[in-house]
């Protein structure tokens, strides 16, 4: 994993002063050497956390006038290599991202689409004064810009534009609606004014420092062949077929995603995603490492046994570590030093310090995002059956909406937008593909992303491999959800595989108390909070004083968090103010 960056300009050389700023910005994604290169107006930079080629896969690329720095891994560069040596092709090291470079020469800007892999790469052709920039199809690496004047900036963390000077810093208004509702900001625009994400699938074609094109190639999705549902005799014939397949393509995802010269692990919480991936890890590797994450209350699901039983089980070297109040306020600065791209997640606080623990150990993690998205684990996959059936379209309101006399503007009378669906998917399909378009890149993938990479380790995502995530999203809706169970293949599947837990209890999901430790604090949260300079333009101050007047229910609760969050993000990213433990 790594940080890229870069500028294409209208006018004027670039400065390799601000490159090297760039590079200085994000050097803690990629602390294991760093590059730039320059020519006239386009110049590129790149920070590295070396996991292939370690001692070869130095970027920028540079070959007969075309230049690439990338982030990510391309979990298909063995064969690609090969197919490049049988024609002749001579490559400079055995990185998994230098065939990028060879093969934008036959296929252009659409170079990705023979990528598998999570990344995001720029590439410069000289001879067509063209850069290029592409994120993979699930959007798991990310990728941001900012058009001025000048001319095209990009890196992988929207603050890195603001440090350098490329942008001023300032508060997207435009988004408030979006994080207050929602908890964090989907699509195209970000918390800042003026930087935009890559979206995931997405090609920006620059020149002369002017986007002139932008191509799309998402996630090849498709609609489910013959959707049973309930387990009606359809489904049920193709469950035994089905499994099969599904264990062969979560074979192969596996075994792509353990490429690595360095040590790795799994984040195990217990819960079914993350135990299947670790049963599945087991076969592929002799040596297999697991960190798992508990909390010091009494208020939220405890999953420990469940990890514990499994990992005793496949004879696992497995820690455990627990996450109490004081890491709770250690870990809330950093999580919003870290996440400029605004989300509020709270689950992002103990996988900032399972990170920290286990890049103490590893350099790579496997990690089970994604499961719920590609094979409907979620409940309201399961409202969307009802609504169907009631012919009502789905709709939820956000955390804002129930506080009208609190915020101003629009803010709180936000609803969900509506996001186009390709033909022919079902009810619950059509829901899968909204969350994995919007809510796993802009919210799951981000926290993942910034948690790993603050302490310079790459986290993978083996259930997002294109083949496995397409079979799954195209299985039946029957082989998805029987009756009140999600995830139906992969439990029967976890079920056969593994004895030692049961993958049929009742989701349990990954709950921090935040209500209970930010009441404990309620009185120095109105103090910090009521006047603050980063919130005057957002709620009604008398109104928000009113919430600390008496214990927080539970939606009080999470609007003071996303207060509180959002307050936290502005002090850093907008002030530039340093953060400490609060």
């Amino acid at each position: 994993m790594c940080g890229i960056g870069g500028v294409s300009l209208k006018a004027g050389n670039v400065s390799v002063e601000l490159l090297e700023q760039m590079n200085l910005a994000q050097i803690h994604r990629g602390p294991d050497g760093s590059g730039v290169f320059s020519h006239g107006g386009t110049g590129l930079a790149h920070v590295r956390l070396s996991i292939i080629d370690i001692e070869g896969g130095a970027q920028p690329f540079n070959n007969e006038g075309l230049h690439l720095v990338a982030n990510g891994e391309v979990y298909n560069f063995h064969a690609l290599q090969e197919a490049l040596t049988e024609r002749d092709v001579s490559l400079q090291s055995a990185s998994d991202c230098e065939p990028i470079l060879h093969l934008y020469r036959e296929h252009g800007a659409s170079v990705s689409k023979q990528l598998q892999g999570m990344y995001a790469f720029a590439l410069f052709d000289e001879a067509t004064e063209t850069l290029v920039l592409a994120r993979d199809p699930f959007g798991i690496k990310p990728l941001y810009y900012a058009e001025t004047e000048q001319g095209v900036a990009f890196a992988s963390e929207p603050a890195v534009l603001t440090k350098v000077g490329w942008i001023e810093p300032a508060a997207n208004s435009q988004a408030w609606g979006n994080y207050f509702n929602r908890h964090y900001v989907g699509g195209r625009q970000t918390m800042f004014k003026g930087i935009e994400r890559v979206l995931p699938g997405e090609v920006l074609v620059i020149r002369a420092g002017e986007i002139v094109e932008r191509l799309h190639f998402p996630a090849e999705l498709p609609a489910a062949e013959a959707s049973g549902w309930f387990g009606d005799k359809k489904s049920q014939a193709q469950e035994v077929p089905a499994m099969a397949q599904f264990d062969e393509l979560f074979d192969e995802s596996v075994r792509l995603h353990l490429q690595a010269d360095v040590p790795y692990a799994a984040y195990l919480s217990g819960g079914v995603d993350s135990s299947a991936l670790v049963q599945k890890m087991s076969a592929a590797t002799d040596e297999l490492h697991t960190f798992t994450i508990v909390f010091e209350s009494n208020s939220v699901a405890d999953e420990r046994g469940n990890a514990r039983a499994l990992t005793t089980a496949l004879n696992a070297s497995h820690e455990t570590i627990s996450f109490g109040e004081n890491d709770f306020w250690r870990f809330l600065p950093l999580m919003m030093t870290r996440m400029d791209d605004l989300t509020c997640d709270y689950a992002s606080l103990p996988v900032l310090k399972l990170s920290e623990l286990a890049s103490q150990h590893v350099k790579v993690v496997l990690c089970g995002e994604g499961g719920d998205e590609i094979l409907a684990g979620y409940g309201r996959y399961r409202t969307s059956i009802w609504d169907r059936l009631r012919s009502k379209r789905f709709r939820r309101g956000g955390d804002a909406s129930h506080f009208s006399d609190l915020f101003k503007g629009d803010i709180a009378s936000w609803r969900e937008p509506d996001l186009s669906t390709p033909p022919g998917l079902t009810a619950i399909q059509a829901k899968q593909y909204l969350d994995i378009q919007d809510w796993l890149p802009c919210d799951l993938l981000t926290k993942l992303d910034r948690c790993t990479m603050a302490y310079g380790l790459e986290g993978r995502v083996p259930f997002l491999d294109g083949a496995l995530a397409a079979y799954c999203f195209g299985l039946p809706d029957g082989l998805k959800i029987q009756g009140r169970t999600g995830k139906y293949l992969l439990k029967k599947w976890l079920s056969q595989a593994q004895s030692a837990i049961n993958p049929w209890e009742k989701k349990k999901g990954f709950t921090v108390p935040v209500r209970e430790w930010l009441e404990k604090k309620r009185d120095t949260l109105a103090t910090r909070l009521v006047g603050h300079d980063g919130l005057v333009d957002i709620v009604h101050m008398t109104e928000f004083a009113k919430l600390f007047d008496a214990p927080f229910g539970k939606r009080e609760g999470q609007i003071v968090f996303n207060l509180l969050c959002y307050s936290l993000w502005f002090d850093v990213h907008i002030k530039g103010q340093e953060l400490q433990k609060l």
